[in-house]
Protein backbone atom coordinates (compact mmCIF):
# COMPACT_ATOMS: atom_id res chain seq x y z
CA UNK A 1 0.00 0.00 0.00
CA UNK A 2 1.21 3.47 -0.83
CA UNK A 3 1.82 5.69 2.18
CA UNK A 4 1.75 9.42 2.70
CA UNK A 5 5.49 9.19 3.33
CA UNK A 6 6.24 7.38 0.06
CA UNK A 7 3.92 9.63 -1.96
CA UNK A 8 5.42 12.85 -0.65
CA UNK A 9 9.02 11.58 -0.58
CA UNK A 10 8.70 10.82 -4.30
CA UNK A 11 7.52 14.39 -4.80
CA UNK A 12 10.54 15.64 -2.81
CA UNK A 13 12.77 13.66 -5.19
CA UNK A 14 11.08 15.27 -8.23
CA UNK A 15 11.73 18.72 -6.78
CA UNK A 16 15.36 17.84 -6.02
CA UNK A 17 15.88 16.58 -9.57
CA UNK A 18 14.47 19.78 -11.09
CA UNK A 19 16.66 21.88 -8.84
CA UNK A 20 19.70 19.84 -9.89
CA UNK A 21 18.85 20.37 -13.56
CA UNK A 22 18.59 24.10 -12.91
CA UNK A 23 21.97 24.18 -11.18
CA UNK A 24 23.57 22.30 -14.08
CA UNK A 25 22.10 24.72 -16.65
CA UNK A 26 23.47 27.66 -14.66
CA UNK A 27 26.88 25.96 -14.46
CA UNK A 28 27.10 25.95 -18.28
CA UNK A 29 25.50 29.43 -18.53
CA UNK A 30 22.41 28.17 -20.36
CA UNK A 31 20.17 30.82 -18.86
CA UNK A 32 17.05 29.95 -20.87
CA UNK A 33 17.29 26.26 -19.88
CA UNK A 34 17.96 27.27 -16.28
CA UNK A 35 14.89 29.50 -16.33
CA UNK A 36 12.71 26.70 -17.77
CA UNK A 37 13.99 24.23 -15.18
CA UNK A 38 13.57 26.66 -12.30
CA UNK A 39 10.05 27.45 -13.46
CA UNK A 40 9.26 23.71 -13.46
CA UNK A 41 10.83 23.40 -10.00
CA UNK A 42 8.80 26.35 -8.67
CA UNK A 43 5.52 24.95 -10.08
CA UNK A 44 6.24 21.46 -8.75
CA UNK A 45 7.41 22.71 -5.35
CA UNK A 46 4.48 25.10 -4.96
CA UNK A 47 2.04 22.35 -5.85
CA UNK A 48 3.73 20.04 -3.36
CA UNK A 49 3.75 22.62 -0.57
CA UNK A 50 0.11 23.51 -1.20
CA UNK A 51 -0.82 19.81 -1.19
CA UNK A 52 0.86 19.36 2.17
CA UNK A 53 -0.78 22.45 3.65
CA UNK A 54 -4.26 21.98 2.21
CA UNK A 55 -4.59 18.21 2.52
CA UNK A 56 -2.04 16.58 4.81
CA UNK A 57 -1.44 19.22 7.49
CA UNK A 58 -5.12 20.19 7.53
CA UNK A 59 -6.20 16.56 8.05
CA UNK A 60 -3.56 16.08 10.76
CA UNK A 61 -4.65 19.16 12.69
CA UNK A 62 -8.28 18.15 12.29
CA UNK A 63 -7.39 14.72 13.68
CA UNK A 64 -5.54 16.31 16.60
CA UNK A 65 -8.40 18.70 17.24
CA UNK A 66 -6.05 21.71 17.44
CA UNK A 67 -3.33 23.50 15.49
CA UNK A 68 0.01 21.72 15.37
CA UNK A 69 3.25 23.53 16.22
CA UNK A 70 5.26 21.30 13.86
CA UNK A 71 2.83 22.08 11.03
CA UNK A 72 3.06 25.80 11.80
CA UNK A 73 6.86 25.61 11.69
CA UNK A 74 6.78 23.68 8.39
CA UNK A 75 4.33 26.19 6.90
CA UNK A 76 6.79 28.93 7.84
CA UNK A 77 9.55 27.00 6.07
CA UNK A 78 7.26 26.65 3.05
CA UNK A 79 7.14 30.46 2.85
CA UNK A 80 10.96 30.53 2.94
CA UNK A 81 11.16 27.91 0.17
CA UNK A 82 8.79 29.90 -2.03
CA UNK A 83 10.79 33.08 -1.36
CA UNK A 84 14.07 31.38 -2.26
CA UNK A 85 12.61 30.27 -5.60
CA UNK A 86 11.70 33.90 -6.34
CA UNK A 87 15.21 35.09 -5.43
CA UNK A 88 16.72 32.41 -7.66
CA UNK A 89 14.46 33.48 -10.54
CA UNK A 90 15.55 37.09 -10.04
CA UNK A 91 19.19 35.97 -10.21
CA UNK A 92 18.51 34.08 -13.45
CA UNK A 93 16.80 37.14 -14.91
CA UNK A 94 20.07 39.00 -14.32
CA UNK A 95 22.22 36.05 -15.53
CA UNK A 96 23.87 36.28 -12.11
CA UNK A 97 25.27 32.83 -11.42
CA UNK A 98 26.89 33.78 -8.12
CA UNK A 99 23.66 35.11 -6.66
CA UNK A 100 21.77 32.12 -8.03
CA UNK A 101 24.17 29.66 -6.39
CA UNK A 102 24.10 31.50 -3.06
CA UNK A 103 20.31 31.20 -2.97
CA UNK A 104 20.32 27.68 -4.43
CA UNK A 105 22.81 26.47 -1.81
CA UNK A 106 20.71 27.97 0.97
CA UNK A 107 17.62 26.38 -0.52
CA UNK A 108 19.31 23.00 -0.83
CA UNK A 109 20.22 23.04 2.87
CA UNK A 110 16.72 24.21 3.82
CA UNK A 111 15.09 21.52 1.67
CA UNK A 112 17.29 18.81 3.18
CA UNK A 113 16.51 19.83 6.76
CA UNK A 114 12.85 20.36 5.92
CA UNK A 115 12.55 16.96 4.27
CA UNK A 116 14.22 15.25 7.24
CA UNK A 117 11.63 16.73 9.61
CA UNK A 118 8.74 15.77 7.37
CA UNK A 119 9.88 12.32 6.28
CA UNK A 120 11.52 11.34 9.57
CA UNK A 121 9.03 12.71 12.08
CA UNK A 122 5.84 14.33 10.85
CA UNK A 123 4.71 11.98 8.07
CA UNK A 124 5.01 8.88 10.31
CA UNK A 125 3.07 10.69 13.07
CA UNK A 126 0.38 11.67 10.58
CA UNK A 127 0.16 8.10 9.28
CA UNK A 128 -0.28 6.75 12.81
CA UNK A 129 -2.96 9.27 13.75
CA UNK A 130 -4.83 9.07 10.46
CA UNK A 131 -4.34 5.36 9.67
CA UNK A 132 -8.05 4.79 8.94
CA UNK A 133 -8.03 7.67 6.42
CA UNK A 134 -4.76 6.93 4.58
CA UNK A 135 -6.42 5.76 1.34
CA UNK A 136 -8.69 8.79 1.30
CA UNK A 137 -5.78 11.18 1.84
CA UNK A 138 -3.57 9.52 -0.76
CA UNK A 139 -6.43 9.67 -3.27
CA UNK A 140 -6.89 13.37 -2.49
CA UNK A 141 -3.18 13.98 -3.01
CA UNK A 142 -3.23 12.07 -6.31
CA UNK A 143 -6.13 14.24 -7.52
CA UNK A 144 -4.26 17.35 -6.39
CA UNK A 145 -1.20 16.32 -8.41
CA UNK A 146 -3.32 15.85 -11.53
CA UNK A 147 -4.58 19.45 -11.52
CA UNK A 148 -2.46 22.40 -10.51
CA UNK A 149 -3.95 25.40 -8.67
CA UNK A 150 -4.39 27.26 -11.99
CA UNK A 151 -6.62 24.43 -13.16
CA UNK A 152 -4.38 22.98 -15.85
CA UNK A 153 -3.01 19.46 -16.00
CA UNK A 154 0.21 19.04 -14.06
Amino acid sequence: MKTISSFLAADHARCDALLSLTREAVRIHDWSEATRNLSAFARTANRHLSMEEDIVFAAYEQGLGHPSEPCAMLRSEHRLIRGMAVRMADALDQADGLSFYMHADTLRILLHQHGEKEEGVLYPAIERLLAPRLSELIDAMARFVQVDPAGSAA
